[in-house]
């Protein structure tokens, strides 16, 4: 009889057994896949993991970078890039102050922390459901592709599903004063880095006021979660006050731009249903097999795994702008979810010639998801030339300037790969110059391969399709712009800022 047969309200988990001793041993499975790729990949899945988040807490660190739109009329909190800066300022103080050093250590700090996912599906699939399910769902957890592809990137939507699985976890484990400050923490922590998870938070409220009333969770206990769920709130809004002089004012605007004023839609809507299909696409129809069979499987039915899924993606889907990226925390529960379908099928006494359909959902499972890691990390580009372009100048004792041909400045490396405290000019700013005296203001160009030949300039090195082009004599003189302030299209030229950022 599993744990999940004798539970009842007044229960505590004593009756379990001991601990998984293979667990370890999992996560260090995960932790190897997730660093092999940090390894063999050098890349951004999108440009905002850089350019919104990586890319300031390097101008709050070092004093200099891009400083995009949103940060200008104060739509995003500073809580993510700022714990990121502390990062980054301790590894400057421990000497970690060049791209080669500072940047694998947010990865691989990024990649521990991704391991908690290992840890929670583990726990919530032995408390929820049974002991092989937890153990199915932390291999899974381990070796999932999406899970490790972004293991080393550190966005709200991601840090945010972290903090929300392990507010559950808190939750359904034995109720201690240390894991009640947990969850309120944890909890708080996900909305205060992704407001539209705060759905999913209150699920995990409402099912913590139930886990009251069945007297698992104590009153005094809720009280601690509380007030820790209460400190980080007002830790947030203290953090928009102290950046943007309003408290809570990235939140209202986030949602006065976005929303009432349709920024988003400058990247383009999607249909209702568009998460529906990406969750089926992405896992090879996995997920869609798992919920389905998780909604009409016998009692007992995972009905707290499907309110969350449902409080993740529904809200989700009411919003014109989407990106799948966005329900980054659906992937866990449906892996959860995953795991129950495969133990279901593997405890049905096959007949005689019948095929273990458990076994074969997990080898289809592994199947797709070592294929997939496989293309992305060997031949789907694993480094992307910009960004290796980036690195490269950064290592060019003669570097004054830059002028990149070859991309937006949002799908560069910014200065968190170049590490140069020199202007980036794109071709916009040199509007009315003539090529032949672009020699006289930049000493380097970032170009495709087959660019025509540019008066003044030489390669001397090929990224891909990239060319690094410099000038065959240093610049004597310096455009008198400022380049660290991109306009964006339907934004800058419509609306004024609401507040006075500090940074």
């Amino acid at each position: 009889m599993t744990y999940r047969d004798k539970l009842d309200p007044g229960l505590k988990p004593s009756f379990m057994p001991n601990k998984w001793d293979k667990l370890p041993w999992v996560i260090g499975l995960g932790l190897l896949l997730r660093l092999l790729v940090v390894l063999l990949t050098e890349r951004s899945l999108h440009p905002d993991e850089i350019i919104q988040y990586t890319e300031q807490a390097h101008r709050l660190t070092y004093g200099y970078g891009y400083v995009p739109w949103e940060y200008v009329y104060g739509i995003r909190s500073w809580l993510l890039p700022g714990a990121i800066s502390l990062l980054l300022s301790g590894g400057r103080w421990l000497g970690l102050n060049e791209p080669s050093t500072y940047i694998p250590l947010v990865q691989i700090i990024a990649c521990l922390l991704s391991l908690s996912v290992i840890y929670c599906l583990y726990w919530l699939g032995r408390v929820l459901m049974s002991e092989s399910v937890g153990r199915i769902a932390s291999v899974l957890a381990a070796g999932w592709y999406e899970l490790v592809i972004r293991a080393s990137t550190l966005t709200p939507e991601v840090v945010g599903a972290y903090l929300l699985l392990a507010a559950l976890t808190c939750l359904v484990i034995r109720p201690t004063a240390k894991t009640a400050l947990l969850l309120g923490l944890c909890g708080a922590g996900a909305v205060a880095l992704r407001l539209q998870y705060a759905p999913a938070a209150l699920v995990v409220v409402l099912l913590g006021l139930l886990y009251v009333w069945q007297k698992r969770w104590s009153w005094r206990e809720m009280a601690i979660a509380s007030t820790g769920f209460s400190a980080v709130v007002a830790f947030a809004g203290w953090l928009d006050h102290y950046t943007l002089d309003g408290y809570f004012v990235s939140y209202y605007n986030n949602y006065l731009y976005n929303k009432v004023y349709g920024i988003s839609s400058l990247w383009g809507n999607e249909p209702v249903g568009y998460y529906a299909v990406m969750l089926g696409l992405y896992s090879g129809g996995v997920f869609w097999v798992t919920i389905a069979h998780s909604l009409w499987r016998k009692r007992p039915k995972p009905w707290m795994l499907l309110a969350l899924l449902a409080a993740v993606v529904l809200p989700h889907m009411l919003i014109g702008h989407k990106e799948y990226r966005f329900i980054f925390a659906a992937v866990p529960i449906c892996l959860l979810l995953s795991a129950l379908t495969i133990d279901d099928l593997w405890q049905v006494r096959p007949q005689s010639k019948q095929k273990n359909w458990g076994k074969l959902l997990l080898g289809l499972m592994a199947f797709y998801a070592i294929a997939t890691l496989f293309i992305t990390s060997f031949f789907i580009e694993p480094k992307s030339p910009q960004i290796r372009a980036y690195q490269y100048l950064h290592d060019q004792p003669q570097l004054v300037s830059v002028l990149n041909l070859s991309s937006e400045w949002y799908l560069t490396g910014g200065y968190y790969y170049l590490h140069r405290d020199v202007p980036i000019y794109m071709p916009y700013h040199l509007e009315g110059i003539d090529p032949a005296d672009w020699q006289r203001y930049i000493s380097h160009i970032v170009c495709r391969h087959d660019q025509a030949p540019i008066v003044g300039f030489t390669p001397i090195t090929q990224l891909g399709p990239l060319d690094i082009r410099v000038a065959n004599q240093p610049p004597t003189e310096t455009l008198a712009i400022e380049t660290r302030y991109p306009p964006q299209g339907g934004v800058s030229n419509v609306f004024k800022p609401r507040v006075t950022p500090r940074f």
